[in-house]
């Protein structure tokens, strides 16, 4: 009996540990094709764009007021459909030029919207369309008290008003600065001699 036992433990001290399995190889680099070399990846410095700064975009053009006199020459007429006292779409550029000058002009306290019409009914179509003006530049938020409508008709003609084209021309809108910081300019009347269109701020 003790030998038998002697005999099994023997075997048992005998037999070698089991080998550990081999760790599994780590998977190789793919290879670049036909043998040309890998290309490298991308770095945060290679996708950053170059130390160039991004040239700045073009400023705009200020914007300039040219004056005759006291008048402010406006980069196109104020139109009206015939026999109408509207400001037609083409006007815009206009309107916006009499407010961009309002804007940048702080001192200008009150400039004078003359209208000027020839043919039948010419004063009081005068006076409504530079009263139209006025309350259109006060839609686009100018204040109201520096605007002073005034009709003169057919009194101030620019053109020979004899033919329709000489009238069309003569059917104007100027503009024209008649007080600075409060007073006056020259002590002249701030209608000009034209008769006043009504109240911009009604």
């Amino acid at each position: 009996m003790t030998w038998k036992r002697l005999v099994l433990v023997g075997l048992c001290a005998c037999r070698p540990a089991a080998a550990p399995e081999p760790a599994a190889p780590e998977p190789a680099a793919l290879e670049a094709p036909s043998g040309e070399p890998a290309a490298p990846e991308p770095t945060a410095a290679a996708a950053a764009p170059s130390g160039e700064p991004a040239a700045p975009e073009p400023a705009a053009a200020p914007v300039t007021y040219e004056l005759d006199g006291h008048r402010l020459v406006l980069p196109r007429a104020v139109d009206f459909a015939t026999a109408s006292d509207v400001p037609g779409r083409g006007s815009e550029i206009a309107l916006d030029h009499v407010r961009g000058y309002l804007q940048a002009k702080p001192a200008v306290t009150q400039v004078r919207i003359e209208g000027h019409f020839s043919g039948p009914d010419a004063q009081a179509m005068s006076e409504r369309r530079a009263l139209a003006v006025a309350r259109e530049l006060v839609r686009m938020g100018v204040d109201c008290k520096r605007l002073y409508p005034v009709g003169f008709g057919d009194s101030k003609p620019i053109v020979d008003g004899s033919t329709p084209e000489g009238r069309v021309k003569n059917h104007r809108i100027e503009v024209h600065n008649v007080a600075l910081m409060g007073r006056a300019i020259g002590g002249m009347p701030a209608d000009g001699g034209g008769r006043p269109a009504g109240d911009p701020c009604s």
